[in-house]
């Protein structure tokens, strides 16, 4: 018998499994399937389809968007089946198992305990592997080994076609051009929600092991000396691109270790701040970095004062070595259950300088009835390994880059809602001016990040959106293909999801 469990109103599980983790989004489904295994899912897959209800799927809950809501639909929630285990796959070769429930935490603690490797994504911990990976995947370890989906061999998912369920197993040695290669290509980055409900991805035995130990640093520079200085809040932000154009070739020679995280926080919250993680032995080119980040900059980095961002790291000596695991549990904030809108952009050079005006003017600006306090321009180091890759190998098609930018507010009010909203809106329209207000594709910026989604971008029922091309540039007609003959009924849909090509 299949395994799992169906939570009905009335349950008084249900108005917590309704909601994700953004508190913006809240539905009233029908039910939410707890899935319990393989033959579970595609039975409550074939009851949708029987029942006439339209089915979503929950990884984690951490869509930035409500592309889970479903109102008198069906949640299929694979938050209980979080396996991590050693495994074959299709054609019976070592593989490395990853449920589709289980979280960047559930990953990293079994990978390392049990096998002392890992995989090169996200930092937040309680993120599903589901919707993280088919999207691409980066984190702190991504400029030295690449995305995640670089060491993904297979997928298994759950697909319909001809109104049945059936779970497919798509390998990256399928034949080329075949429907199933064109699937397992379509969780390379194609996004979730897209194809069918993934069960399990399967990763190369050849993942990286970690790091034994690495340098953590935090330094801040307080606003109050910056707002006396614009100069220096212009070289900050300056340099720090600068740097990142230098050092982020596929070919790096030093800084391929370094991830770098520059948090341009509201100027309510205090400070700004600049965390690092470096994988090498020496701290010199550590230092060094920060020292080039600074350079010429009358205001002078200090212990930070205030969480940014959800992470608050008050080191008096500047630096840090630790056990690579624990470094990981150190950085693995997913932030509080707030409200949130979330934008993003992909850089390929440095800031120009009428964007670094922009980044100044809004975070300089007070919105009234609106707490700005969390609201940030998270500039992360990218680049390195992640550009070894050509742009059509994986459905990832950004792989020059150096910079992925995350603009995001949080908040706690819902009356504060349209103020948060249009705040963040005019910041990000401001510094992309120049480019339509948008980040486009192929110029000095390429596009955004489809994990980060965004409905300013537009969506499925629009005649001409920009979702399709800012997520996922010339690789969007062989996504629509795949799309097409996967899902060419749409049982899987959402504001911004794939649409099929025609015939």
């Amino acid at each position: 018998m299949p395994k799992g469990r169906s939570v009905l109103p009335g349950d008084p599980r249900y108005q917590t499994l309704a909601q994700g983790f953004n508190q913006r989004w809240s539905s009233s489904p029908a039910y939410i399937r707890l899935v319990g295994d393989e033959a579970d899912a595609v039975a409550e897959v074939n009851r949708a389809l029987d029942a006439g209800l339209r089915p979503t799927v929950r990884g984690g809950g951490h869509c930035y968007e409500g592309f889970v809501d479903n109102d008198q639909g069906v949640i299929l929630d694979l938050g209980t089946m979080r396996g991590v285990a050693a495994s074959t796959d299709k054609f019976g070769r070592p593989t490395y198992g990853v449920d589709g429930g289980a979280t960047n935490w559930d990953v990293y603690t079994t990978l390392f305990r049990e096998y002392a490797v890992t995989l090169p994504a996200g930092s937040c911990y309680s993120v599903g592997a589901g919707g993280h990976v088919c999207g691409g995947g980066y984190g702190l370890l991504s400029r030295r080994h690449g995305l995640t989906v670089d060491h993904l061999v297979q997928v298994d998912v759950v697909t319909v076609r001809g109104g049945r369920a059936v779970v497919t197993k798509a390998h990256r040695e399928d034949a080329p051009g075949s429907p199933e290669q064109d699937l397992f290509w379509a969780h390379t980055g194609g996004g979730g929600g897209n194809f069918g409900v993934v069960l399990r991805y399967h990763f190369a035995s050849d993942v990286p092991q970690p790091p034994p130990r690495v340098w953590l640093s935090s330094v801040a520079w307080p606003w109050a000396e910056l707002l006396r200085r614009p100069a220096d809040f212009e070289t900050l932000v300056a340099n720090f691109g600068a740097f990142m154009a230098e050092h982020s070739g596929p070919r790096e020679a030093v800084y391929q270790g370094l991830f770098a995280i520059l948090k341009l926080t509201h100027h309510s919250n205090g400070n700004v701040v600049l965390f690092s993680q470096w994988d090498g032995a020496d701290p010199a080119p550590l230092d060094a970095f920060v020292a080039a980040v600074e350079q010429g900059m009358t205001t002078r980095a200090v212990v930070q004062t205030r969480s940014a961002g959800g992470l608050f790291l008050p080191y008096p000596d500047k630096r840090r070595r630790m056990p690579w695991f624990q470094a990981t549990m150190t950085l693995n904030p997913s932030g509080d259950n707030e409200r949130g809108k979330h934008k993003s952009a992909y850089h390929r050079a440095p800031f120009a300088p009428a964007q670094i005006a922009a980044f100044w003017d809004w975070l300089t600006r007070d919105v009234e009835g609106a707490d700005l306090s969390n609201t940030v321009v998270q500039i992360d180091s990218y680049g390195c390994r992640i550009n070894a890759r050509r742009p059509e190998e994986t459905a990832v098609p950004q792989r020059d880059s150096i910079m992925k930018l995350q603009y995001q507010t949080h908040w706690t009010d819902p009356a504060e809602d349209e103020e948060h909203l249009a705040y963040l809106s005019g910041l990000y329209r401001d510094v992309y001016r120049e480019t339509g207000g948008v980040p486009e594709v192929d110029t000095a910026t390429d596009g955004a990040y489809v994990n980060y989604p965004d409905t300013d971008l537009g969506t499925a029922d629009q005649p001409d959106p920009d979702y399709p091309r800012l997520y996922y540039k010339g690789n969007y007609p062989r996504l629509q293909r795949t799309k097409a003959y996967w899902d060419g009924e749409e049982v899987f849909h959402h504001a911004q999801s794939i649409v099929p090509a025609g015939p």
